[in-house]
């Protein structure tokens, strides 16, 4: 009667287990209707960029070393001085199979802005440290640099 009940709470574990896993996985690559316009305003809403400008196709391209003409849409603020490290980069792909690459170039321009500050700019530094974040959510990506990023990360999940 133990292993009767045992097997039948176990089982349904495993099959509760799936079910969550289903759910995440799902989700995780959700293709989202929202124009990239709505998303970018949704995040630049949530949160104040300090000392940005918008960037333009070749922007991207220099900063990024992808090219805006791959994907659907791209939306880049990015410093306005040397001296700065607010920045948004929102990303909406033509295929999700796009992810790893745009990951990679956010990634690639995290570790150049940490290399460029380390050792002077203290605020900066600490800033691409702990308020830096990289989120990919179905066919949209985002990088953001800012003291409040958790708060456009959320407005950015929201927006889709």
């Amino acid at each position: 009667m133990k292993k009767t009940v045992l097997y039948g709470v176990l089982r349904w574990t495993v099959l509760a287990g799936f079910a969550v896993l289903l759910v995440f996985f799902a989700g995780k690559n959700r293709i989202s209707r929202a124009s990239l316009p709505e998303v970018a305003a949704a995040v630049e809403a949530s949160v104040e960029f300090h000392n940005v400008t918008e960037g333009s196709d070749s922007m991207v391209k220099r900063l990024y070393d992808i090219d805006p003409a791959a994907y659907a849409s791209v939306r880049l603020l990015y410093p306005s001085s040397n001296m700065d490290a607010d920045e948004l980069l929102i990303v909406k792909l033509a295929d999700v199979s796009q992810q790893k690459e745009v990951r990679a170039a956010m990634e690639k321009r995290l570790a150049t802005q940490k290399k460029s500050f380390d050792g002077y700019g203290t605020f900066q530094y600490a800033l691409l440290c702990d308020h830096a974040e990289i989120v990919l959510r179905g066919n949209y990506a985002i990088f953001v640099v800012n003291d409040h990023s958790a708060d456009a990360v959320t407005a950015f999940k929201k927006s889709l």
